[in-house]
C-alpha cells in the first residue's frame, strides 16, 4: 500500500512586530508588510488579525489600551477578526499599488484614488476632531468602530501624501529581495534602498562577489 507525502512549507516567523518603520509616512510603512512581491522571496508578515494588531501596535497607530479594546471586543469571534483583517489586506494592497505607480512615475488611474477617497470618507464618519498640542487631528476610537480606528490613520496619511507632498519623492527600495516603499527626503533626491545598512550592504556584498566571480572566469 502507498503512502501519499505531504511536503509542508514552513514559514519563517512574522515580524510583524518588530519591521523596521523606515517608510518616511504610515501608509507606507503599511504597505511594507510585505516584501519582496512576486518572487520566489516573497515574505507576507500579517497573515492573521492577530499579526495585523502586533502591527498596529508596533506602528503606534493606537494606544495599547485601544488594541487590547480591539483583541477583547474580537476575542471569540473569529469571522469578524477575519473580516477585518481581509478588509486591511484589502487597502494595504490598494495604497501599494497607489504607491508603486507614483515611484515609476506613472499616471494614477482615477478608480484608485476614488476607492482610496471613499475608504477615507467612510473612516472619517467615525472620526472626532479633538485638540492636541495646540492643533485639531482626528481621533479614531475603536469603540466607535474597529476598521476606522485601525485604518483611518492610514488612508489619512495616504491621501495627506498624495495632496502635500513632492510625490517624486516616493521611491521603491533597489533591494533584490526587498521592494518596500519610502518617502525620500535627501537633499539630491538620489536614495535608492530602504535601509543601507540592510539593502545597501546585501547589494555592495552581492556585487563584490560577482567581481570576484568574473575574475575567476577571467
Amino acid at each position: 500500500m502507498g503512502t501519499n507525502l505531504r511536503t509542508r512549507t514552513v514559514l519563517p516567523p512574522s515580524r510583524a512586530g518588530s519591521l523596521d518603520l523606515v517608510g518616511g509616512e504610515l501608509a507606507w510603512d503599511f504597505t511594507n508588510t510585505s516584501s519582496a512581491r512576486g518572487s520566489a522571496a516573497h515574505q507576507e508578515h500579517l497573515r492573521d488579525f492577530e499579526t495585523l494588531m502586533q502591527w498596529v501596535e508596533h506602528a503606534r497607530i493606537m494606544p495599547p489600551s485601544d488594541c487590547a479594546y480591539i483583541r477583547a471586543a474580537l476575542s471569540g469571534h473569529p469571522r469578524r477578526a477575519r473580516g477585518v483583517f481581509a478588509r486591511a489586506i484589502e487597502m494595504r494592497e490598494l495604497i501599494w499599488t497607489i504607491g508603486s505607480a507614483l515611484a515609476e512615475q506613472r499616471p494614477l488611474p482615477g478608480k484608485l484614488l476614488d476607492r482610496l477617497s471613499a475608504a477615507h470618507g467612510e473612516n472619517l464618519r467615525h472620526a472626532e476632531m479633538r485638540m492636541r498640542l495646540g492643533s485639531y487631528i482626528f481621533v479614531f476610537d475603536p469603540r466607535r468602530d474597529i476598521d476606522a480606528a485601525i485604518l483611518g490613520p492610514i488612508t489619512l496619511s495616504a491621501l495627506t501624501l498624495l495632496m502635500e507632498k513632492d510625490l517624486l519623492r516616493t521611491r521603491r527600495c533597489a533591494g533584490q529581495e526587498c521592494g518596500w516603499l519610502f518617502f525620500d527626503t535627501t537633499k539630491n533626491n538620489r536614495r535608492r534602498w530602504c535601509e543601507m545598512r540592510v539593502c545597501g550592504n546585501r547589494a555592495k556584498v552581492r556585487a563584490a562577489r560577482d567581481r570576484q566571480r568574473r575574475a575567476r572566469n577571467g
